[in-house]
């Protein structure tokens, strides 16, 4: 197998992120600061509300599990996001002649966007860690799990990607998304359970117990991977009915 255009287009997209990070930075940052003021805000009020105290470390479980979706909301919306943003540039259809089909361009781009959302994941954790006084660890099993369960939600991301090929406002499905990532996140899936067998739903739960200093079981390792086998092929599948459909009514990349 000639790896020469997985290569090469890695690269080429690496490029297009750095120069679009360059020239929309102040947007970035102000994404960021929104998000971050956002969950001091819900931090805060839940801790008001119950009458805790930060020391207290109730809220530890609440900003584990926000480093958690941001991670996981990044997967998820990933696909979505390049194909509104390829569809509204009017350039989804060029695409196609690209070397690298669709679905594998997205791939590059997504493993770039995994690749940064592990370096802010961990960033994060670490925050975390010295504002928690160590109650809150960054320890290699809880990256572990969120990574492992990672192509769950990438396959959740290719699904919604799929779907933005068929409907004119692909904003709409990531904002919808958005409160259904937050719920798988902080799901209780841990010990095993019904709740398990959602997309991310265990990962999350046993990464949030491992930052907490808890020891994982081993079959939970294998239950994660299976997990995120199952819905990557899932949301692969979904993506390519999609794809398939949208060339049939002649709709791709319209607007």
């Amino acid at each position: 197998m000639n790896n020469t255009p997985w290569i090469r287009h890695g690269l080429n997209e690496a490029r297009r992120s750095l120069a679009l990070a360059r020239r929309y930075w102040v947007e970035t940052l102000l994404g960021l600061g929104f998000v971050f003021s956002l969950f001091g805000g819900l931090v805060f009020a839940v801790l008001k509300a119950s009458g805790q105290s930060f020391d207290s470390g109730q809220a530890d479980g609440l900003i584990t599990g926000f480093a958690l979706w941001m991670f996981a909301s990044g997967l998820a919306h990933g696909c979505a996001k390049e194909i509104t943003e390829e569809t509204q540039q009017r350039t989804l259809e060029q695409l196609q002649l690209a070397p690298l089909s669709l679905e594998r361009l997205l791939a590059v781009r997504l493993l770039l966007e995994t690749a940064v959302g592990l370096v802010l994941l961990v960033l994060t954790l670490a925050l975390i860690a010295l504002l928690t006084e160590g109650r809150v660890q960054l320890s290699v099993p809880a990256l572990s799990l969120a990574v492992l369960g990672a192509p769950a939600m990438a396959g959740l991301g290719y699904a919604l990607a799929g779907l933005s090929l068929l409907v004119k406002r692909g904003e709409l499905l990531m904002i919808a998304a958005y409160p259904l990532v937050i719920g798988l996140v902080s799901l209780p899936a841990l010990p095993l359970s019904g709740l398990s067998a959602l997309p991310y739903a265990l990962a999350a739960a046993a990464a949030r117990a491992a930052s907490a200093g808890d020891a994982i079981p081993s079959e939970v390792w294998g239950w994660v991977a299976l997990d995120s086998a199952v819905f990557l092929t899932l949301g692969l599948m979904v993506f390519r009915a999609c794809l398939r459909q949208a060339r049939q009514l002649g709709v791709l990349g319209h607007i």
